[in-house]
């Protein structure tokens, strides 16, 4: 049996998840994550359904009434193929402001995990997404995980036999290493952690981040998880290799204060938009870039976890 007490207690005592979710998006996949996370022992959670309203066009009561039905009619077509269980609660809000609001959801409900949708360009109301997911990673209200979906089938659900994690050793690996475990105990999946080191750090960061890794699958006591160590002069492309075999890949976010609306490096996108499973990459609330990241890094460096 799995002992959570070495690494859950990155996640908070106790999980809240909120999945907001406007209509005509691809909003299985991030449902999917939400509700498997909800099956921690504990954990609570809401589907948060954003009606978009233009404050600046007089609205009437019977219009939103509308629109509220239309979209609960749409959240309730999001079933599952697989017989994956619907844990969330659903909540329908009119909001002119989506960011603003879901900012204030997390506060109202005490959300410690928002999922959302990473756009690709082949999502619908992509750019729209795009702009709400940049503005929450600047000052995340929680830990924030963005989903990209499969890229063969992108409204899928996402069911995950095996899961590959790279975990570099920056402030926030280890919340992306819980963020996983999680995910793999609600389906039972295999986890594998990849550490990648090349040749080009310095000798004292790569000491400091295989350390900091060891540390990580120590306490994750979890025997069963396949440990890569590898070295390769492109983590890049380390990663896109080693996706093939598995069925969804977790990875911490790029952090740089100076860019702070940037998820992943130039050269570690492309891999994550050529990677053909779902991907998950979790930018935490703990490592603020409002300000200085604190710990082992100082403003204007770059982390990836």
């Amino acid at each position: 049996m799995v002992d959570r007490r070495y690494i859950y207690p990155e996640l908070g005592a106790r999980l809240r998840v909120l999945v907001p979710v406007l209509k005509a998006q691809m909003a299985r996949p991030i449902v999917s994550i939400g509700d498997a996370l909800l099956a921690f022992p504990g954990a609570t959670g809401s589907l948060l359904g954003l009606i978009e309203a233009d404050p600046t066009i007089p609205g009437s009561v019977v219009t939103h009434v509308e629109r509220r039905r239309d979209m609960l009619r749409w959240i309730a077509g999001l079933d599952y193929e697989r017989g994956q269980t619907r844990r969330m609660n659903v909540t329908l809000r009119v909001a002119a402001d989506v960011v603003a609001y879901i900012r204030d959801a997390v506060a109202d409900t005490e959300s410690t995990t928002v999922v959302l949708e990473m756009p690709t360009t082949s999502s619908p109301r992509r750019h729209r997404l795009g702009a709400i997911a940049g503005q929450l990673a600047v000052d995340p209200p929680a830990d924030m995980l963005f989903v990209r979906s499969d890229l063969g089938s992108p409204d899928r659900e996402i069911t995950p036999r095996s899961i590959l994690v790279p975990i570099r050793g920056g402030p926030s690996a280890r919340i992306v290493a819980a963020t996983a475990a999680a995910i793999a105990d609600a389906f039972g999946s295999q986890l594998t952690l990849l550490h990648v080191q090349s040749d080009s750090q310095h000798p004292d960061r790569s000491r400091r981040e295989r350390r900091i890794f060891g540390r990580i699958v120590e306490e994750m006591h979890r025997p069963s998880a396949v440990v890569n160590l590898v070295r390769d002069e492109s983590p890049a492309r380390c990663i896109l290799e080693r996706s093939t075999a598995h069925d969804l890949v977790i990875m911490g976010s790029w952090l740089n204060p100076e860019q702070p609306r940037i998820l992943v490096g130039r050269g570690l996108m492309r891999a994550v938009h050529r990677v053909r499973c779902p991907v998950i990459v979790v930018r935490p609330k703990r490592v603020g870039l409002a300000g200085p990241l604190g710990g082992a890094t100082q403003v204007g460096a770059r982390v990836w976890t």
